[in-house]
């Protein structure tokens, strides 16, 4: 039984159309949009600008001992060092990390109820949009604690 010539055609004229399509999309300019580096507007402006998070610089050792928390220190933010706050990080034996605001120039370690051994400590500042600049270094936070919060200690 031979295929009906009907159906052939049919068969071989949607492939033809099918390659007609995907030869007519390849060949199409692309779509203009607005979002592009030289934009009109912007480009008559003459001023563009990225904005730099100042480093919160090196951190310090402030406090750290027995029966007391261990505090992290940093200078103050320059003027114009477009920082919205600060993020922090304890990594290792304590895990945990919080934010502050721009102002801050220490943050308090406490230790929890049951915690021993060491972290170690990043002190980001944030920035516009989010960005982030770590600290030239890090410190070293240890704790032994067994619901008393024994002792503390810092090495940057």
């Amino acid at each position: 039984m031979r295929p009906r010539p009907h159906r052939a055609r049919g068969r071989s004229a949607a492939a033809a159309l099918v390659l007609a399509g995907c030869i007519a999309a390849g060949l199409s300019a692309p779509i203009a949009t607005d979002a592009a580096w030289v934009d009109a507007e912007v480009a008559s402006s003459g001023t563009f600008s990225a904005v730099t998070v100042t480093s919160p610089g090196a951190v310090r050792c402030v406090q750290s001992g027995l029966l007391v928390p261990a505090i992290v220190g940093w200078n103050a933010a320059p003027a114009g060092g477009n920082l919205t706050g600060y993020r922090w990080t304890l990594v290792g034996a304590a895990n945990r990390s919080g934010t502050l605001p721009a102002t801050a120039t220490s943050v308090s370690l406490a230790p929890s109820l049951v915690e021993l051994g060491s972290s170690v400590f990043t002190l980001y500042a944030v920035g516009p949009g989010g960005w982030e600049r770590a600290a030239t270094n890090t410190a070293t936070i240890g704790f032994v604690s067994v619901a008393l919060g024994l002792t503390s200690s810092c090495a940057a």
